[in-house]
């Protein structure tokens, strides 16, 4: 007879880890200012405010009894159930609370994008006139907030969020949500 073992893995799948990865290695693309890199900014600042609604969703799956009444609401509101089921408070004026409500504005432009025209006027002396040092196109409503500084802000943000639910969190509610993990087992199986 052939020995067998039963092999037995379990895990608590959550696409924020990810999305935060990502984001994270836009981020340090952004930095090093290399072609494409305000795609990168884009990039971080789209991927966090994406990360930080699955985080919502993990959360408030494992602490809110019936979660998925609450699935198609807007992450503010996801935000505040998981906060008071936590014990958290949320201040929409502090941080992170405060840059994670502009994400949730960010992503509602990505989301639900509207054309614009755009039109600037500007005073320039003569000699920006003659070297074309304000040629630039004038930036839509999403492009003015696509900032290094903002990629940089959403990440710290989504991060202080995630370390706040966590930290409320009992042990094995944190499990998939902390890191992704997962757990292994195995047993002999009697051969019959």
């Amino acid at each position: 007879m052939r020995e067998t073992i039963e092999v037995q893995s379990e895990r608590f799948y959550s696409e924020h880890h990810r999305l935060l990865r990502i984001a994270r290695h836009s981020l340090d693309n952004a930095k090093k200012k290399e072609p494409g890199w305000l795609d990168d900014e884009f990039l971080a600042i789209t991927l966090s405010a994406l990360a930080i609604e699955a985080i919502y969703n993990a959360v408030g799956e494992r602490v809110v009894n019936g979660w998925r009444d609450f699935e198609s609401c807007n992450p503010t509101v996801k935000a505040r159930i998981v906060c008071t089921r936590l014990h958290i408070e949320y201040d929409s004026s502090r941080e992170p609370w405060a840059t994670l409500l502009w994400l949730s504005k960010f992503r509602n432009l990505i989301a639900h994008p509207k054309a614009e025209t755009i039109a600037e006027s500007k005073v320039v002396s003569k000699q920006e006139h003659e070297q074309g040092t304000h040629r630039t196109a004038p930036k839509s409503k999403l492009e003015k907030r696509v900032s290094l500084q903002n990629a940089e802000k959403a990440i710290k943000a989504v991060d202080a969020a995630l370390s706040l639910f966590c930290e409320k969190l009992s042990v094995e509610d944190r499990f998939g949500i902390s890191g992704d993990m997962w757990s292994v087992s195995s047993r002999r199986q009697d051969g019959g």
